[in-house]
């Protein structure tokens, strides 16, 4: 340290000589003092004389104090034109020949009368051998001051440099580990020196790999050196830091002058003042007396409650102070664990309603509700031992029989949360039909309309149409929103439902977070665009490794997974899915039924009939264990339809087809209608099939799934090849192939591309440009931008930097050949996917 200071003293001792007056300016613990010392020592080793002195808050009313420091003489004498003059003789006596150097550390501190007589001295220096040397660190708005810097030199000292505190630290340390102290302490040099030497007592190597250890220890570090600092600042100012750490950054300006009691102009002056000694951080707070702090805490609270923070702001204040002092602190800390839920903060939850219970809560079964909820969606123990503590508290509290049947289904326990909810009010049993699409065991005998749950039962039922489904949707709570998604998916109205889940807040925990990026995966494979639909399954990834335990939404996540494999065209890779997926307690939820499926058209692919109808039968007998009859959900039926007429049993194969048909008419939704009639028309023979077929064809386009439009495309062309029409042939496989590449679809491109070749069509080079050669990300947010979204709705929506989405999107209208975002086309199928 002692060499930094001598080289930064050599370039400023230049500047320091008989005649002139220096000014070196610095925020505190730039080193500023250690200068002056390194420039006195300088004078004095030449043989001339030095005097110093001082500044100092508490004696900045003393007159004459600083002349006094410097001279030996009493202060508080006259301070009238004779006096400046008699001690200016008696430094212009002292300097002699030889010169004097004065000296004056932190003159900002100086009283009136001593910055006079340096402002009378300044101007009759220039033939003299004084040289005059003052530090500043903060403003100084006396005349006299500004009369000494008009003529002077001006230093100003800034932070270290990389090699300044490199050349502090011994042994020669890593690049790493000098830019971990710099990002610490900002290169104060004062907080460096303690840091450095902190650390050496700590043992801490200067090494890349130990640079880690620096943050905390520099956070340490400035919070003491600003706690000093503060101890010799008047009142307001120690008021203000304090009041300032306890609120944290951007504080409320009403609150802040509320706590501190001070006039604007004397609060602007404070905050000013503290910023300069390095800002209020914890340290500051931790330097009250315990007492204080917790009444700060406490009238912090009351003020943020009156201005009308949050009630998660007051909260975490209360969390500082005892229980018991105020009577609404229950509510407030109660309503701020629900917000702490809704947005995934487990912990601070958890800690709120630990405090909340100690609190005279008017309802104590909420409390524990509630913090049973924070510990079942963070996936700690005993969250289930809590609910049901809520629970037997106030057995007529629906919310928490309904909380604890959600923790009974993590856990795999059906028949349990079914007595829970038994003789709830109906919207309680109504989540009967949420836990039913996971466990047969939680399907309800009897579900009213009321709900958007209640609607969903009825339609996996088939009991109700799409049309009148549709009606009844809501979209009141992220429950009802989910529900309402998945009926609007089963009916074919595919935007509308992606618009419901964009809608969907995505501030809940994982388990929903997943269900949400699953379920628009699932209508976007519906509408036969792969590529979204792969972004979204990896989202719900990244979600559902942090909660396993939702079986049902893992399973369905892995059939839909698997599914787009296949239709890629890697069949390995779908099989090792389906493989990993087939766990026991995946065998026991609703969704294994899907996987099922999919299993058996990756055999089908394969060739192998048999084991392929043994798949779709398996699924079958798993789906008859529900009530669910919709072949919009699940449509097993028309694969092993075409399984059965492959192995030869065509009249099991009709009439497995015929059963599908005619619950896919009472339904009405054209998607399942078209897949059913494509099914029929396959096993149908002759003119009755292609009639079959052709009447998919027409259905299929009147629906947004361009999938499986291609794929009754494609087998209506086969069958018009074998009856002669290669014309028609040729134009239902040209459309098809044309659609598969627009999905992403590889199996079905190249199962079109080979029977258009068999028509005796030329070769046809694959399509290469267009909405094709977007990446997922992009094609998810030009889709959205076409949707009328803004770039701040697109990052919240697909989790993205705000900032990033720009460029995104210009790499996207790029590729699709458009100027701007205003370009992009609409509609329900804005890039013919």
């Amino acid at each position: 340290m002692k060499n930094r200071r001598k080289a930064r003293c050599a370039g400023i001792s230049d500047q320091v000589t008989p005649g002139t007056t220096t000014v070196v300016e610095g925020a505190p613990g730039t080193g500023k003092t250690a200068v002056l010392d390194d420039l006195a020592d300088l004078w004095e080793a030449s043989g001339r004389h030095v005097v110093r002195a001082r500044g100092s808050a508490l004696e900045g009313d003393l007159p004459f104090g600083i002349v006094a420091q410097l001279f030996d003489i009493d202060p508080g004498q006259s301070t009238d034109f004779a006096a400046l003059h008699g001690v200016y003789r008696l430094a212009t006596s002292l300097a002699g020949t030889s010169g004097l150097l004065i000296a004056v550390d932190d003159a900002h501190w100086a009283d009136a009368a001593s910055l006079r007589w340096l402002a009378y001295l300044t101007l009759r220096i220039q033939r003299l051998p004084i040289a005059v040397v003052l530090t500043v660190g903060e403003r100084c708005d006396d005349p006299s001051y500004g009369e000494i810097t008009a003529s002077c030199h001006h230093v100003v000292l800034g932070p270290l440099s990389a090699d300044d505190v490199a050349a502090l630290i011994s042994p020669a340390p890593a690049p790493e580990f000098v830019a971990a102290c710099l990002d610490a302490t900002g290169g104060n040099a004062l907080a460096v020196t303690r840091l450095v030497e902190a650390l050496e007592e700590d043992g801490v190597p200067p090494t890349a790999e130990a640079a880690w250890q620096v943050a905390q220890r520099g956070a340490e570090v400035s919070g003491a050196i600003v706690a000093a600092r503060l101890r010799r600042r008047p009142a307001a100012v120690v008021a203000t830091a304090q009041c300032l750490a306890v609120l944290g950054p951007s504080p409320r300006p009403g609150v802040l002058a509320e706590l501190t009691g001070l006039s604007p102009a004397e609060l602007a002056e404070a905050v000013r003042t503290v910023e300069l000694l390095g800002g209020a951080g914890r340290a500051v707070v931790d330097d009250m007396p315990a007492s204080a702090r917790a009444a700060l805490h406490l009238r912090a609270a009351r003020a943020l409650r009156t201005h009308g923070a949050t009630d998660r702001e007051v909260a975490d204040h209360l969390l500082e102070t005892s229980p018991g002092l105020e009577p609404w602190a229950g509510e407030v800390l109660d309503r701020a664990a629900q917000e702490a839920v809704n947005q995934g903060d487990t912990s601070g939850a958890a800690r709120l309603l630990w405090r909340a219970l100690r609190e005279p809560v008017a309802n104590p079964a909420r409390a524990l509700r509630m913090l049973g909820v924070a510990e079942l969606v963070g996936g700690l123990p005993g969250a289930t031992a809590r609910l049901r503590e809520a629970h037997q508290s106030d057995v007529d509290d629906a919310e928490s029989a309904v909380a604890l049947s959600y923790a009974l289904h993590a856990e795999g326990e059906p028949a349990e949360l079914v007595a829970v909810l038994a003789g709830g009010p109906p919207w309680a049993q109504a989540h009967l039909a949420v836990h039913g699409l996971a466990w047969q065991e939680a399907v309800p005998s009897a579900v009213p309309l009321d709900t958007p749950a209640g609607v969903l039962h009825h339609v996996l039922v088939g009991d109700i149409g799409a049309a009148e489904a549709v009606a009844l949707v809501s979209t009141d709570g992220v429950l009802s929103s989910l529900a309402s998604a998945m009926t609007l998916n089963l009916a074919d109205s595919l935007d509308a439902a992606l618009a419901v889940l964009d809608d969907v807040d995505r501030s809940q925990p994982p388990a929903l977070r997943a269900l949400t990026y699953v379920m628009r995966a699932n209508v976007q494979r519906r509408k036969g665009d792969l590529v979204s639909a792969r972004a979204d399954l990896a989202l719900a990834d990244d979600q559902l490794r942090q909660d396993r335990r939702w079986h049902a939404v893992t399973t369905w996540h892995a059939a839909l997974l698997a599914d787009i494999l296949l239709e890629e065209g890697r069949l390995d890779e779908a099989d090792a899915v389906i493989a990993e997926a087939s766990t026991e307690e995946a065998r026991r939820v609703w969704p294994y039924g899907g996987l099922l499926t999919v299993r058996g058209r990756l055999l089908t692919a394969r060739g192998d009939d048999h084991d392929a109808l043994e798949a779709f039968l398996a699924a079958g007998r798993h789906c008859a264990l529900w009530p669910y009859r919709n072949p919009a959900v699940l449509a097993w039926r028309s694969g092993a339809a075409l399984a059965c007429a492959a192995t030869g049993d065509g009249e099991r194969a009709r009439e497995l087809a015929d059963e599908e048909v005619s619950l896919a008419w009472s339904w009405g939704a054209p998607r399942a209608l078209g897949m059913a009639l494509r099914a029929a028309g396959r096993v149908t023979a002759g003119t009755a099939g292609r009639t079959l077929l052709e009447e998919a064809v027409r259905l299929l386009r009147g629906s947004p799934a361009r999938l499986e439009l291609a794929r009754a495309l494609v087998d209506l062309g086969v069958v018009v090849r074998r009856q002669g029409d290669t014309s028609g042939a040729r134009a239902c496989l040209r459309e098809a192939l044309d659609l598969s590449q627009k999905c992403g679809s590889t199996a079905m491109a190249a199962r079109a591309y080979s029977e258009l070749v068999a028509t005796g069509a030329g070769p046809r080079r694959m399509r290469q440009t267009g909405p094709t050669a977007l990446t997922p990300t992009e094609h998810q947010v030009a889709e959205l931008a076409a949707r009328g979204r803004s770039n701040e709705e697109i990052a919240s929506t697909l989790l993205l930097p705000a900032e990033a989405v720009e460029g995104v999107l210009a790499g996207a209208c790029r590729k699709l050949g458009v100027s701007s975002r205003l370009h992009l086309p609409g509609g329900s199928d804005p890039f013919g996917r």
